[in-house]
């Protein structure tokens, strides 16, 4: 009896609904493999084929580029040989049209010109004692106010002397009209010598300003004005047109001075031509004398006009020279140097010495120029995307994005190997713009493609390629 009531009571516990609600009860049903391991990894599979259903992952080649210009806006060429003592240019230097970058050595150009005008000063005096002692023939009397240091006081003696030997020998006079006369026929033929000379002289100054005109850097083998078109060629190209027009002037003074000079000498001779029936007088003799001197006298001094008119135009070029050994900037910008001159204090003139490239912070963009193998460059494509990540000490990377613009159909040649060139070009952010410079490199990512990450894996597991 005591049995069957024990029995009754624990059967009426077990079947109890009230006991499925303890903690026991639900601590043995659900904590155990099932529950703790195989339900997470179902959800994590599942979450894991959603993603890769739906995320996208980047196909990319991977370089290493550099930051370049779009543009080189300005080119600073060196303007003389001489040394620099002071350059003003460093790397990445910001500068502003008109600042004075670059200046030489001027001794040897300060030398030269005081040599030329000292040069000049003498021939000055020497013009003017020409003129008096043209004026002292015609009147017949001394006006030089002292000696002069060319001798031409001498000369008028001279003249006087003879002058005095003729009038004596007027008994002679018709002995001496067969001298006479030649006398009067070596003067044309000296007129006639300087009329040539002259003619050849307008003849070289026509070919020089041809020469400039057209820009032509050779002149006739016998013409002697070749060193006046190679300095005016040496002038860098910012100051070639003021120097152009200055010599083209210089050069039309010249052909005037020489052509006023020929009518002279023609009239000389006309006059010597209509002097040749002459009487035997006294006064012809004196006049014949008169005319030589004159000539000679003339001869001289329109060579010293011509030596003035020279000095004048190598005076003015080396003056031009002297104001030109300072290089302003030809344009504001970024300074970047030619690393093949970079330190130097003596560079070849014509030879580049630095570029100038824009404004970052103005322009706002920039390129990106790198490098690829023959394997990845089929897979790039012009406006594909790349990324530029500089790396910066104790900060974020930097990180701009880009397209590509150019790729390159020939390789070059580098140390890596044969490599194709490819430019992406980048735009900036206000920030980026203040932060990054030329010649700055960094890891280069290019994107050639996107795929979800389950089409990724596919193609790995079947090896499938671009």
């Amino acid at each position: 009896m005591d049995f069957i009531t024990t029995y009754l009571v624990n059967k009426e516990t077990i079947m109890n609904p009230n006991m499925f609600k303890s903690a026991e009860f639900y601590q043995r049903r659900y904590h155990h493999l099932t529950t703790f391991l195989t339900i997470p990894l179902a959800l994590l599979l599942t979450f894991l084929i959603l993603f890769s259903c739906f995320a996208y992952k980047e196909i990319t080649v991977t370089s290493y580029g550099e930051i370049t210009p779009t543009q080189v806006i300005a080119t600073v060429q060196s303007i003389s040989n001489n040394p620099i003592i002071a350059n003003h240019l460093t790397n990445n230097q910001p500068i502003k049209q008109g600042d004075s970058i670059i200046q030489y050595a001027k001794d040897l150009e300060e030398a030269q010109k005081q040599v030329l005008e000292k040069q000049l000063a003498t021939y000055e005096k020497q013009k003017s004692s020409l003129n008096t002692l043209l004026l002292s023939l015609k009147q017949g009397q001394n006006l030089f106010q002292s000696d002069d240091q060319f001798g031409y006081v001498n000369t008028f003696n001279h003249f006087m002397s003879q002058a005095q030997d003729i009038d004596l020998g007027f008994s002679k006079i018709k002995a001496e009209t067969s001298q006479q006369a030649q006398l009067i026929q070596d003067s044309i033929v000296a007129i006639n010598q300087q009329i040539n000379g002259i003619s050849q002289q307008i003849a070289d100054y026509e070919e020089l300003r041809a020469a400039v005109i057209n820009q032509s850097d050779s002149l006739s083998s016998n013409n002697p004005h070749q060193a006046t078109l190679d300095a005016y060629l040496s002038q860098s190209q910012t100051s070639q047109e003021t120097a152009t027009n200055q010599l083209l002037f210089q050069i039309d003074q010249s052909l005037l001075s020489l052509k006023a000079s020929m009518d002279s000498l023609n009239r000389q001779r006309a006059n010597l031509h209509q002097s040749t029936s002459y009487d035997n007088s006294l006064n012809t003799k004196l006049e014949i004398l008169r005319t030589q001197f004159l000539i000679t006298a003339s001869q001289q001094l329109t060579d010293v006009n011509h030596h003035i008119t020279e000095l004048k135009a190598q005076l003015e070029q080396a003056t031009l020279q002297v104001n030109n050994l300072v290089i302003k900037a030809p344009k504001s910008g970024i300074v970047q140097l030619n690393s093949a001159f970079e330190g130097k204090t003596s560079i070849p003139i014509g030879h580049d010495i630095a570029y100038i490239y824009p404004s970052l912070k103005q322009t706002k963009q920039a390129l990106l120029t790198y490098y690829v193998s023959s394997e990845s460059v089929s897979l790039l494509k012009k406006n594909q995307i790349v990324r530029l990540a500089l790396d910066r000490h104790g900060n974020q990377p930097i990180v701009i994005t880009g397209t590509i613009k150019t790729i390159d159909e020939l390789a070059t040649k580098t140390k890596q190997g044969n490599l194709f060139k490819v430019t992406a070009k980048l735009t900036l952010s206000e920030k980026e713009s203040t932060t990054i410079q030329y010649g700055q490199q960094g890891r280069v990512i290019s994107v050639i493609a996107k795929k979800t990450f389950f089409d990724f894996y596919k193609d790995k597991l079947f090896k499938v390629t671009e």
